[in-house]
């Protein structure tokens, strides 16, 4: 646990340093005296200091006593970023997100140096350098950062040189300033959001021990023969010697994030103790500092953390009553992350920077999983190189990723749905793993194989993740199986939809849970994952009549769609597939010798009979054509399938549409063969049908399937159902 408050370290900072908020000037090396002709700032009797939140409100404690008259202040705006103040409490300064430095009480009023507003937010800290006769800080002079990291001079401060830059990444925070022994700016020290800190110019490079390794931190200040670092929530780290504050009277805001800065006055207190920080503060703190647990994707775009991650999640993509959010990728540190959606679109949120995505499939949902594999300086993700998986089980790279080869790749088959990667000794990706519907795990590359034992049997896997020591995938519903050692997730607050299929990916951060518990899966999910692997459930598919005589495969078709929230009429789906009016040619005992070809079109007409052949119907091609361009999903139509994939599709929540005589007729039809016009040899009856397979029991050995034929709901025997299936060649098309 870090120990946010008092670290007591031998670091000494060479010359002396202007303190940027209390203006508390001090010997900070040993036998340094201040020369004459730099005033030191009057020994003051005030004591304790002042907090600045984030709408601009001052709250001094401590027992001091602050002239805030005219102080800015912007109620239920968080722009306020940082403040300094003389230390007789006679004034100070507040700057603003957009550079603006608002003087109050007595202080002279600044003229920023540069000003971002009134849409940039990007001032991050600034530090008074000059002093009046008296040795109270004037504002004649001195800096302010912003979040890249530049240092901009006002009136006439001395140039400085060699300060961090980092173009377009806001990540600085906080500034303090080295003078010389003349008391002339020299350098000084720039802190990062992780409490990193860079020394520039004539500056001796500090740390700060017990820095976290999340962006929590706000603003540097130096005070005594060290200083301190103020952190969200308000939580302060002091380091060095000689900082010892007076806290009494000292309040923050719990787990409200709105505390920007802390300045101390005078910080010798005799009787040192403790920042009386709030637990609400504390816990809030510890949960951003120490990141861990999670983030499960819902189908629609929902990020819901567990475990006490805090995710910024601000901007995230959301589509109410769409399932097309595909995956997640999370910034370690809950900064926010990326989303994936079906068709290539990734989505960042929160601070992450923009992906241009590699590839994009406008209306076709097909894109799977997706990998960023760059980090910055800090470690974490930082999109700019990264892998995106396509259901075929293609790779595309961005931003300049190595190229990879070797992976499994079956045209026209939408099978495969998670990806990582593999790295080399030295960092390069050089390979990885896909996993399929079915749990199945290829390696390519220079990956190792993998294998992975305990999944559910049944096609309903839907991520696949690494983690040191090992990794764990997704399954529907949110099952989550993890393989190799050491993977202890923390599930506190983690919750799924129970029966409803709407888990789409669950993102895992720091899984080494010294307290492992087991996932806490409600038991509807559970019952469905049972389900598909014992092959024992039935979909709730609404039940509709065809509205024309011929159209069953359409009406079959539709509940199919309807299941998945796509309403196509049956004229629609009609209009998908064409048709094919010219007449059949038949023999004298009425049987077709030939006709059009229903792996092609609708053969006939759809308000005809199929007894005089003046209307028949259509098969799986055009079927499967128009399932993909009525819901967008994933869809396979063949012929051959084995009953039992198909049971354990239906048992998985899919939907599937097959052929077989009209129910009455299921042993008595007789299988007949036309040549088509295009000389296709086309397997028929005249009692052809279609039905939607929407329920599997093995157990009691029965299936279920909506028949449109009327609207009639059917529980027959499974062997019943085989033997009429058989006769179109076990012939259908599955719907995801």
């Amino acid at each position: 646990m870090l120990e946010p408050f008092l670290y007591r370290c031998p670091i000494r900072i060479p010359g002396k340093a202007r303190l940027t908020s209390t203006l508390l000037v001090a010997a900070i090396a040993a036998g340094l005296s201040l020369p004459t002709s730099v005033p030191a700032e009057a020994a003051s009797a005030q004591t304790g200091g002042v907090t600045l939140d984030g709408w601009g409100g001052l709250h001094p404690f401590g027992g001091f006593s602050l002239n805030t008259a005219n102080r800015p202040w912007w109620p239920n705006w968080d722009i306020a970023r940082a403040v300094a103040v003389r230390a007789d409490g006679a004034g100070g300064w507040t700057l603003d997100g957009f550079g603006g430095i608002h003087a109050f009480g007595s202080a002279a009023p600044i003229n920023t140096p540069v000003y971002w507003g009134p849409s940039w937010d990007i001032a991050r800290a600034f530090v008074v350098t000059s002093r009046d006769a008296g040795g109270q800080l004037d504002g004649r002079q001195g800096y302010l950062l912003d979040g890249f990291g530049g240092i901009h001079g006002w009136g006439g401060a001395p140039a400085l040189t060699g300060w961090p830059y980092t173009q377009y990444i806001d990540k600085w925070r906080g500034l303090e300033i080295h003078d010389n022994a003349n008391g002339v700016p020299d350098g000084g020290w720039e802190m990062d959001q992780h409490g990193s800190v860079s020394a520039f110019g004539a500056a001796a490079a500090i740390t700060i021990p017990g820095m976290p390794t999340a962006p929590v931190m706000q603003q540097l200040h130096a005070a005594g023969n060290g200083g301190f670092a103020v952190a969200k929530l308000g939580v302060v780290s002091i380091y060095g010697n000689g900082v010892s504050p007076y806290w009494n009277g000292y309040a923050d805001w719990n787990r409200w994030d709105i505390l920007r800065d802390i300045v101390l006055v005078n910080p010798t207190n005799p009787t040192p103790s403790a920042q009386p920080v709030s637990a609400a503060a504390m816990a809030d703190y510890q949960a951003r500092a120490q990141p861990r647990g999670g983030a499960v994707l819902d189908g629609w775009g929902g990020l819901h953390p567990f475990g006490g991650f805090l995710l910024d999640a601000k901007g995230a993509p959301w589509w109410p009553g769409w399932d097309i959010a595909r995956a997640v990728s999370l910034r370690a540190d809950g900064s926010g992350g990326w989303t994936l959606d079906g068709f290539g679109g990734i989505h960042a949120f929160g601070a992450a920077p923009f992906i241009t995505t590699p590839v994009f499939w406008q209306r076709w949902d097909i894109a799977r999983a997706f990998v960023v594999t760059s980090r910055d300086s800090d470690g974490l993700a930082d999109g700019r190189q990264g892998y995106l998986l396509d259901g075929f089980g293609g790779i595309h790279a961005w931003g300049g990723a190595p190229a990879l080869t070797g992976w499994p790749y079956t045209q026209g088959q939408d099978l495969w749905r998670g990806l990582d990667i593999h790295y080399s000794a030295n960092g390069v990706p050089d390979g990885g793993w896909e996993i399929d519907r079915w749990g199945h795990v290829a390696a390519f590359g220079a990956a190792p194989p993998l294998t992975i034992s305990g999944q559910p049997n049944a096609p309903v896997l839907q991520q696949l993740h690494t983690l040191p020591g090992g990794g764990y995938t997704v399954a529907r519903w949110g099952i989550v199986t993890t393989f190799g050692s050491g993977i202890s997730p923390y599930w506190s607050g983690y919750g799924d939809w129970g029966g409803w299929d709407i888990v789409r990916d669950v993102a895992i951060v720091n899984a080494s849970n010294p307290q492992p518990t087991a996932q806490p899966s409600s038991a509807g999910a559970a019952t469905r994952v049972a389900g598909a692997a014992n092959l024992a459930y039935t979909n709730a598919v609404p039940l509709i009549a065809q509205s024309r005589n011929l159209d069953c495969e359409s009406a079959a078709l539709r509940m199919a769609l309807l299941f998945r929230g796509f309403d196509r009429s049956e004229d629609w789906i009609l209009a998908q597939m064409g048709a094919d009016l010219r007449r059949a040619v038949v023999d004298q005992f009425g049987d077709v010798l030939r006709w059009g070809d229903p792996y092609q079109t609708f053969v006939g007409n759809v308000n005809g009979v199929e007894y005089n052949a003046s209307g028949y119907g259509v098969y799986y091609p055009p079927i499967a054509t128009a399932a993909f361009r009525g819901g967008y999903r994933w869809t396979v139509g063949r012929e051959g399938w084995t009953p039992r994939d198909l049971y354990v599709e239906v048992a998985a929540g899919n939907t599937v549409v097959v052929w077989l005589p009209v129910y009455g007729y299921w042993e008595s039809a007789a299988m007949r063969t036309w040549t088509a016009w295009d000389g296709r040899a086309i397997r028929y009856t005249l009692v052809e049908h279609a039905m939607t397979l929407i329920g599997i029991n093995a157990a009691a050995g029965t299936v279920t399937l909506n028949d449109p034929n009327h609207g009639v709901l059917r529980t027959v025997p499974i062997y019943q159902f085989e033997g009429a299936f058989a006769k179109f060649n076990n012939m259908a098309v599955v719907v995801d």
